[in-house]
């Protein structure tokens, strides 16, 4: 960005500087003054704040949210030396015809690993034949991508006519399927990791691979491998995805080529299996593998909020949905909110939302923004408890990176619409997470026949499916019946068995909770009362305190003292800082 747009429709020069503070002419001081090129005015870039010490203009500028601009690669054409081509074809058996095919040339870089400039191996990423970044390898795995330009597969030009593709997960094993006569190859820029996976490079050139029949992961050998392979697979859709078996002590391609030689690699491409999606199991054949690793590493443990009082009783599992129910004003909703943000900080968690009474989606926004800078968007009597301009504006970001909404306005919203619209946020966006919002909301047409509870239960099951299938979480409100008042006035606690329409709203959800708002005292109240699996979490219960000054929830146990004296709560921290590998700036 080189400018500020202003209300005006003047524009400040910012001497294509993108922080810190500079002195420039002032677009609002007379033209004889501008043409002296007089810089009278401040600026403030990274606050947005200018003043002219002429003519005394100045405001602040709010800095929407950028579209990313990426850096474009200066070329490193160099041919690579003798010793290098040497090292290809006598250690890695890459021949030159396949090096000079994919454009790697020769470098000196500074390399981070190495602290100092040393010869390195270029391997060119192109998109439509331009570069758009370079891999710069140095000895003893030292590593660097060129900083702020744009994430893309390898070798992406070769897929665009073909059916079938392969995945691998380094340059060097997308180099020996092509020795071995596997042209339509890519790979990932950023290897493999075990936890969250980072999919830039995919959320750039998923469209590239709608037209595929099939593709093959190809990803190492290992745990982490592994992991790579199945978020692949989750985003391609497992239906059309394949895996190859690995000869014993190969963990990747290349191995397999030093090993075996080309004939023997294009032999094990080829042998490919698709992956497990529905039919018969067998326990020795398509079982074994996780069987084996729930042995050694323990039964999958979900992933944990972040919440205090809340992991110990509850735990998000791929693969299931969660039912949350409560009496009008409780706070569902609100609660969802909560939660959603902090699995976002937590694990880097992307969501679709599907929420018809948080409207318009830019209010649902500004709640969010709540959550994840842990203050009050609105004024507030106190400016304490509100968001700083700094805040929000990090909070706003983060919330565009990590939220999506379906505009109920434009879509299909029977049960199969928004399910088809999350699971386009799957393979478009990366998404893990979704939020109904709430069930009563879709519009349902009961077929001739058939009773509503049947209805409920065919469409619990497409949910159930949908989790399944892309390893997702999906939260599912649900408003119960009209609930009875006790003798001292306050309502019942709603069960899931208390949700208008069907029992199967807890027969068939993995997890049921239900949200309870004590009008008198203001505690919400969070009743796990339904645990699919016993080691994601547990029945009970959890306390929080809603502070309308910051608009956020304290566990009680955190405040249990200043609560039994009636004191005023205090706001622990004004701002919840997002974990440092999750931060957007």
């Amino acid at each position: 960005m080189q400018n500020y747009e202003l209300l005006e429709n003047l524009q400040i020069d910012l001497k294509n500087k993108r922080s810190g503070t500079i002195k420039t002419t002032c677009p609002k001081c007379s033209p004889e003054r501008r043409n002296k090129k007089d810089p009278c005015l401040s600026v403030n870039i990274d606050e947005g704040l200018y003043r002219c010490h002429h003519c005394e203009w100045h405001g602040k500028v709010f800095n929407k949210i950028p579209k990313k601009e990426y850096t474009v690669p200066i070329p490193r054409l160099e041919k690579l030396e003798k010793t290098t081509i040497e090292w290809f074809e006598n250690v890695r058996k890459i021949s030159n015809n396949t090096l000079l095919r994919f454009g790697v040339t020769d470098s000196v870089e500074w390399m981070p690993k190495s602290s100092a400039e040393i010869p390195v191996i270029c391997f060119n990423y192109y998109r439509d034949g331009k570069l758009v970044n370079t891999k710069f390898r140095g000895k003893g795995k030292d590593f660097k991508l060129i900083k702020n330009a744009e994430l893309i597969f390898y070798n992406l030009d070769s897929i665009k006519d073909e059916k079938t593709v392969y995945v691998v997960e380094g340059e060097i094993d997308a180099l020996s399927l092509y020795e071995a006569g596997i042209y339509s190859v890519v790979s990932v820029p950023n290897g493999a990791s075990k936890g969250n996976q980072k999919m830039e490079y995919l959320d750039n050139c998923w469209e590239l691979f709608e037209d595929k029949e099939k593709i093959v992961l190809f990803t190492d050998n290992d745990e982490a491998g592994y992991s790579l392979r199945d978020e692949l697979g989750r985003r391609f859709g497992f239906e059309r995805c394949y895996k190859v078996n690995y000869p014993e002590g190969c963990k990747d391609a290349n191995e397999m080529l030093i090993q075996f030689g080309a004939e023997t690699l294009k032999r094990i491409c080829e042998n490919i299996e698709p992956f497990p999606i529905e039919g018969v199991l067998s326990v020795g054949e398509d079982l074994i593998d996780d069987i084996y690793h729930f042995w050694e590493h323990g039964y999958p443990s979900g992933v944990k909020s972040g919440i205090d009082n809340l992991d110990e009783l509850f735990s998000l599992m791929e693969g299931q949905y969660t039912t949350i129910t409560g009496i009008p004003s409780s706070g569902k909703s609100e609660i969802i909110d909560f939660i959603t943000t902090s699995v976002s900080k937590t694990h880097g968690w992307k969501w679709g939302i599907t929420s018809f009474e948080n409207q318009p989606s830019s209010l649902h926004v500004t709640k969010l923004v709540e959550k994840i800078g842990g203050a009050a968007f609105g004024f507030r009597k106190d400016p304490i408890h509100r968001l700083t301009q700094s805040q929000f504006e990090k909070s706003l970001l983060f919330a565009h990176e990590h939220f999506t909404f379906v505009n109920v306005n434009k879509v299909d919203l029977s049960l199969d619409g928004i399910l088809q619209k999350f699971a386009e946020l799957v393979k478009q966006r990366g998404c893990k997470g979704f939020v109904l919002d709430p069930w009563n909301y879709i519009e349902s047409a009961i077929p001739s026949g058939m009773t509503e509870t049947q209805y409920i239960s065919e469409c619990l099951t497409k949910i159930k499916n949908f989790c399944m299938k892309y390893s997702a979480h999906l939260f599912l409100v649900a408003h119960p019946t009209k609930l009875k008042k006790e003798a001292n006035g306050k309502y019942e606690i709603p069960t899931m068995y208390s949700i208008s329409g069907s029992a199967h709203f807890f027969n068939k959800t993995d997890n049921g909770i239900a949200v309870y708002r004590d009008f008198e005292t203001g505690i919400v109240t969070l009743y796990i009362q339904k645990i699919r699996y016993s080691w994601l979490g547990k029945l009970g219960y959890c306390e929080f305190m809603f502070n309308n000054d910051t608009r956020q929830y304290i566990p009680i146990n955190n405040l249990a003292t200043a609560f039994k004296k009636q004191e005023p709560i205090q706001q622990q921290n004004n701002f919840i800082p997002l974990q440092q590998e999750e931060m957007p700036f």
